[in-house]
């Protein structure tokens, strides 16, 4: 420790051990494409990390209305459950409607934008539920799963299509 006092030792020694490692390493190694394979391990590293999002809040969502649907029934309001999630699914429609029409001018990725801000509007509406009355709460809870389970079935359903496309356009 007495020698490595000084911080300029310890950064002579380091470069010392870095240009010892650099000279042990072969000729090959050193002539890969390191920043093409950075670029590639970074792209599959965003694919893989948006799938498990994806999947993670699916599952998320399932489990969260599975506990709404429990904590509905244990209150004796099971009616709500069908008339919410017919709401919010209704509502769903009228929003994305409405969010097309504001950004019809809009290029590039509009659809998962507005799919992407409906599902937000639906998480904050099921946060925002916590606040209420126990009726307006359950009622306030599966509207939002109605929303979150159309916006969802949508967003799969232009998965599915931009899929098919890609497909038809690959056979050409």
């Amino acid at each position: 420790m007495a020698q490595m006092g000084d911080p300029d030792k310890v950064k002579l020694q380091l470069s010392i051990v870095r240009e010892r490692l650099w000279d042990a390493v072969p000729d090959s190694a050193k002539d890969f494409p390191w920043k093409k394979a950075e670029k590639i391990m970074l792209e599959k590293s965003l694919v893989l990390g948006q799938k498990a999002l994806k999947w993670s809040l699916i599952v998320l969502f399932i489990f969260s209305s599975l506990s709404d649907a429990i904590f509905s029934i244990s209150r004796n309001q099971e009616l709500m459950i069908p008339f919410g999630l017919l709401v919010g699914r209704l509502m769903t429609d009228f929003l994305r409607e409405t969010l097309h029409e504001l950004f019809r001018g809009s290029e590039g990725n509009v659809l998962q934008r507005e799919f992407l801000v409906l599902g937000c509007f639906f998480v904050l509406v099921k946060f925002m539920s916590t606040f209420f009355a126990l009726q307006a709460r359950v009622f306030l809870l599966h509207v939002a799963n109605g929303g979150l389970m159309q916006v969802l079935w949508l967003w799969r359903s232009l998965v599915e299509e931009n899929d098919k496309g890609k497909a038809i356009n690959a056979e050409d």
